[in-house]
């Protein structure tokens, strides 16, 4: 049996369920109905395409969300969403509405394998080119809630919050193939954990651009990975790493370079990151496949092993590919 890695670039999608956010300070824990302070939370999802060209749409149909084991009323379930419709910036509102006040670190989204928002088997699924559907279930596991760390974020009393969770495909889902028959899967509960972000929306920033010489014939299919700055390590980042055997697996984000050559990373934090820039080869059946780092130079003047993103500022690259590198 072969264990494959879907490919899925910049940033996840449409609506797979995670993050239980844990309370640090509880003091105004009673939430709006127990009478406490309280202000406005907004919880949206995004996504990363995915690079296969047997791979339509992927969905996930969220029941619940919960924040400190807490049933966010905002969120009116359950819904499915097609992740693979949220890329390059683009997002999905799930809920929105009165929250208690205070500080959190834990989301928990609780999704419905069985059945979607019509009642319709499965609920979490990969719909394929043929439009036929494969159920999406955790790997190894029954489990339908995961709760998910993200960075510390505050409920203000009488001001609102917006949280965005950027669900990376590539490193959630993997595929299988024995002969010719392809299964997918999430992966291990921990993988999936680390395959989604939580981001403040507002204060968050793009890294977009253009790879002014992209050539598809000579390139193939590229892929922009964003690292955080000086944690990007090529021996180890182009090998297959943990359980799934997830490439690029330490890139905050990523994104898949169009035909004309543009890209965007969206929902960053603010701080330094660097760039880097994959050739993937094209298929002849199942995904595409790893073929060569590219040796890239700016043409504006922005240093790419050390992007500095400050709150709301977004950046944009103009890039030019001089070599393509072996692995």
């Amino acid at each position: 049996m072969k264990v494959t890695r879907l490919f899925l670039g910049a940033a996840l999608i449409g609506s797979l369920g995670f993050l239980q956010m844990s309370c640090e300070d509880s003091s105004n824990d009673m939430g709006p109905d127990g009478g406490s302070a309280s202000g406005t939370l907004k919880v949206s999802i995004t996504d990363s395409p995915i690079d296969s060209p047997e791979v339509k749409g992927a969905f996930v149909t969220v029941t619940e969300i919960k924040v400190d084991g807490k049933t966010f009323d905002g969120f009116k379930g359950p819904k499915t969403v097609n992740l693979l419709e949220l890329q390059n910036g683009n997002s999905l509102e799930l809920g929105s509405g009165n929250f208690n006040a205070g500080t959190f670190s834990k989301i928990t989204l609780v999704l419905d394998y069985e059945k979607d928002a019509s009642g319709t088997a499965p609920g979490c699924y990969i719909q394929k080119a043929d439009n036929t559907k494969q159920k999406l279930q955790l790997n190894g596991s029954t489990q339908n809630a995961i709760e998910l760390t993200a960075k510390q974020f505050a409920v203000q009393e009488g001001k609102a919050t917006e949280l965005v969770m950027d669900f990376d495909l590539r490193k959630a889902i993997k595929s299988e193939t024995s002969g010719s028959q392809t299964t997918y899967s999430f992966v291990s509960y921990g993988e999936l954990q680390a395959a989604i972000r939580t981001v403040d929306k507002p204060s968050s920033s793009d890294i977009s651009g253009k790879i002014d010489n992209y050539n598809s014939t000579t390139m193939g299919d590229v892929v922009v990975y964003v690292y955080k700055k000086g944690t990007f390590n090529q021996s180890t980042e182009t090998q297959g790493q943990g359980e799934s055997q997830i490439k690029f697996k330490n890139a905050v984000t990523s994104a898949k370079v169009d035909g004309s050559g543009n890209f965007k990373a969206a929902f960053l934090e603010q701080g330094d990151y660097e760039v880097h820039c994959a050739s993937y080869s094209k298929p002849t059946g199942g995904f595409f496949g790893l073929k060569a780092l590219l040796n890239i130079q700016s043409k504006n003047n922005v240093d790419l092993s050390s992007i500095a993103l400050k709150s709301d500022a977004d950046v944009s690259l103009s890039i030019s590919v001089s070599t393509i590198l072996g692995l």
